[in-house]
């Protein structure tokens, strides 16, 4: 009775590899690891004997070198690709933030640690705006680097942000909404989307989801991008006749694409054109939930309109949420009082 006998494997001891004959040659093997109960191999064939097959056993062991390029490496390469595709403003919030990572320029990624970011933050970026242009920063850069084998983790999801602080959302004043409408005149295009949200109540986050086929113009409606309740997810935005000139502007720079978004460019980076739009025309650079409050305020100090239609064009599902967003200032009360008669003591 003949036995099969299995390939000549010379072993070693444990941890020290193996070498077992293919053919005329000698192949070395060591295991360095393991997965779902199975070993991961190295090997390397090829040799003469059996002797020399072993004794490179000891070089399969060995880890590959170690790359060590510091971050500065992958903000050269960053910023020489990425960066000036960005537009004008977020380009130079991604400089200032990689001047407050100026302490780890010169560190590899793969030796930075949660600890050493989180405490740039805490030290230089206090505030959420600059802290959140620092952890975009270092996820792009740390992209770079584990695609490079010079990191393997991205540390920058682990960085917790300051929280959000806006200041109380006012309403824009009179003289600040007629520099907003000049600023349209002469060209400019995120003059146009602050319009469409102070005059049709849009929300910042509807904006961002605001397709082209969700606005018809023959109806005046903006139908679908409403978000968060139940309300005004059902009632459509109402596009007022002189704001139609505005939407179209929007529309004629959109994308063809019936289902392309309206908004040019990502929500953060449109959140950073506004503020720089606000401080570029003079008015206060106020947070964008203001428009919506300007809104409210026009329609019940301004034109006079009746509070349920204010509500229905707010979208709210009761008047006391509408009343939140309805700012009169003390010359509003002033002319709303003289609005009274005193009784004619002649005809009593």
């Amino acid at each position: 009775m003949s036995v099969l006998k299995k390939p000549y494997r010379r072993m070693r001891g444990n941890g020290q590899g193996t070498a077992y004959k293919r053919g005329r040659t000698w192949t070395a093997s060591v295991t360095i690891g393991w997965h779902d109960g199975k070993p991961i191999k190295r090997t390397k064939g090829g040799f003469p004997t059996k002797r020399q097959a072993l004794e490179h056993c000891a070089v399969l062991f060995r880890r590959p070198e170690q790359k060590e390029y510091p971050l500065l490496h992958y903000w050269e390469i960053w910023s020489e690709s990425a960066l000036v595709k960005l537009s004008k403003s977020k380009q130079t919030a991604y400089r200032i933030a990689w001047r407050k990572l100026a302490d780890v320029h010169g560190v590899p990624p793969g030796r930075l640690t949660v600890g050493d970011l989180q405490d740039i933050l805490r030290s230089k970026a206090p505030t959420f705006y600059p802290a959140r242009d620092i952890k975009s920063l270092l996820a792009a850069l740390y992209r770079l680097a584990i695609a490079d084998q010079c990191a393997s983790v991205d540390l920058s999801k682990y960085l917790v942000l300051p929280e959000l602080e806006e200041g109380e959302p006012n309403p824009f004043r009179e003289d600040e909404l007629t520099l907003i409408w000049q600023a349209y005149a002469s060209g400019d295009r995120v003059a146009a989307y602050v319009l469409l949200m102070i005059y049709t109540g849009m929300m910042p986050g509807e904006l961002c989801i605001c397709t082209r086929k969700m606005i018809d113009l023959d109806s005046q409606q903006i139908v679908g991008a409403g978000i968060k309740t139940k309300t005004r997810k059902q009632q459509p935005m109402v596009i007022a006749d002189f704001l139609l000139p505005v939407v179209c502007s929007i529309l004629s720079s959109a994308p063809c694409e019936e289902d392309a978004r309206i908004l040019y460019t990502d929500r953060w980076t449109f959140y950073d054109d506004y503020h720089a739009f606000c401080r570029r025309i003079g008015v206060r650079d106020l947070p964008m939930y203001s428009c919506r409050h300007t809104t409210a305020t026009a329609l019940a100090v301004g034109a006079n309109v009746a509070p349920s239609i204010i509500q229905k064009i707010m979208r709210h599902a009761k008047f006391s949420t509408t009343q939140r967003y309805i700012h009169p200032d003390s010359s509003d009360a002033l002319a709303g009082i003289n609005l009274l008669k005193a009784p004619n003591p002649q005809k009593s």
